[in-house]
């Protein structure tokens, strides 16, 4: 699938994954932040990243992990509801315990 993602530089087109439902997967563009080696995101289908990841394997792992947590093919705000305060942090957790980074790191 063909997704738009928002960067400094303006919208950029990339080509994304979804290895759960309502959950994508794309590869940063070379010109974004070249010296991380993150370059894997994981992000909500409405585009919010909970993650940047090594691989696009470790990404998809990351995508499978978290799948039980909400229904992500509900809107944002919805999921979090669903995962709730405290289950950010758990969430948050379970993403680092994997080896996400924050998305812009």
């Amino acid at each position: 699938m063909i997704i738009t993602i928002s960067t400094s530089a303006g919208p950029i087109t990339v080509s994304a994954t979804e290895p759960v439902p309502g959950l994508h997967v794309y590869e940063i563009p070379s010109g974004i932040s070249p010296n991380s080696p993150y370059r894997w995101v994981l992000t909500h289908h409405e585009g919010q990243a909970l993650a940047s990841f090594v691989s696009e394997q470790a990404a998809g792992t990351a995508a499978e992990k978290v799948a039980p947590l909400a229904d992500w093919t509900r809107n944002a705000m919805t999921v979090a509801n669903e995962v709730g305060p405290s289950g950010m942090s758990s969430l948050t957790a379970l993403l680092v315990g994997i080896g996400g980074q924050h998305p812009n790191a």
